[in-house]
């Protein structure tokens, strides 16, 4: 015969002091902690997903390099960029220059970005990566930035010069206030500031305007395109224009990879977006059968620069900006 084993108490149960409750009713408390635990978490994510969706704050200003190209544009409006002192004529103070550049060619072509850069100059020497000795940049230069990672975007012929295209778009990121002008350039280009400030204070800077020139070389003209202004000889972008410009840039990058240089890979973007090129004969693109030799740096505040026109050397070439 079997026998029924009586229940007895288990000594090596903890929980038969704490939960005196027969095995239904213990289980039915469990599920209700655990449907509460549930539900107090969903209300406590719901402030901090309203919070997550609202703009950035201006206390982060480390982190504006991270966001994207769309999320900037609205990150800069909110800064005020373009409403702020969007009166009274245009002076060197609204021009944010852009100097492509890199590591290798910086220390021999430095001299004619320091021919014509001031203490007040407002911009950035653009790199491929950072110098070995960045505490000993000069402190005559203009400050330095290092390019965000290009290798991603396609490219047939130059990768370097996807990463010159893009310094558009990371100058304007970068959310420097009262800024109504991105002028680019080569390291190797020369601008008359003051002349410059002339040129574009003709022009309504809340409107969109892609101003440069054409080459002085007809074979290059017609290899490229006349309506392209040559970053050689440097050309200036207002604000509106680089707002809308920021938004299409990596797209129109992959898109035309086939082309050879950046002037090349912003002229088809401006086409895009549909602004013209404005053309201004103070924007020189040398041929590069010529080259400008610098003879007097000083002068270049008096408004005058003395050069001597000679045959260029192999790969070498200078671009100046004159009126």
């Amino acid at each position: 015969m079997s026998q029924i084993r009586q229940k007895g108490h288990d000594p090596l149960n903890p929980f038969k002091f704490c939960f005196p409750f027969s095995k239904e009713k213990h289980c039915h408390i469990v599920a209700l902690f655990v449907r509460f635990s549930l539900l107090l978490c969903l209300v406590a994510t719901i402030p901090l997903t309203l919070y997550s969706a609202l703009p950035s704050q201006t206390q982060w200003p480390r982190f504006h390099q991270f966001t994207t190209a769309r999320n900037s544009t609205r990150l800069c409006e909110t800064h005020g960029n373009i409403s702020g002192d969007n009166d009274g004529p245009t002076n060197i103070s609204h021009i944010l220059f852009g100097i492509g550049a890199s590591v290798a060619t910086w220390k021999d072509r430095s001299q004619y970005t320091h021919s014509w850069w001031q203490p007040h100059t407002r911009g950035f020497v653009w790199l491929d990566k950072e110098p070995k000795n960045p505490r000993s940049w000069p402190e005559t230069s203009p400050p330095f930035q290092v390019s965000e990672d290009w290798t991603r975007f396609k490219y047939s012929n130059s990768q370097s010069a996807v990463r010159i295209a893009r310094i558009v778009s990371e100058s304007f990121r970068l959310c420097s206030p009262g800024v109504r002008w991105f002028v680019m350039g080569d390291d190797d280009t020369v601008f008359f500031a003051d002349n410059l400030v002339s040129v574009l204070a003709r022009y309504d800077h809340r409107q969109m305007y892609y101003i440069g020139g054409n080459s002085e070389s007809v074979e290059q003209d017609v290899k490229h395109s006349y309506g392209m202004a040559f970053g050689g000889g440097g050309f200036a972008i207002s604000y509106p224009l680089a707002a809308q410009l920021v938004n299409v840039l990596d797209g129109c990058i992959d898109k035309y990879d086939t082309f050879y240089g950046s002037d090349e890979r912003i002229c088809a973007c401006m086409s895009e977006i549909g602004v013209p090129l404005t053309r201004e004969r103070g924007f020189h693109q040398a041929p590069r059968r010529q080259c400008c030799e610098l003879k007097d740096s000083g002068s270049i505040k008096e408004g005058t620069l003395r050069v001597r026109i000679r045959r260029c050397k192999p790969g070498e070439t200078v671009t100046t900006y004159r009126d």
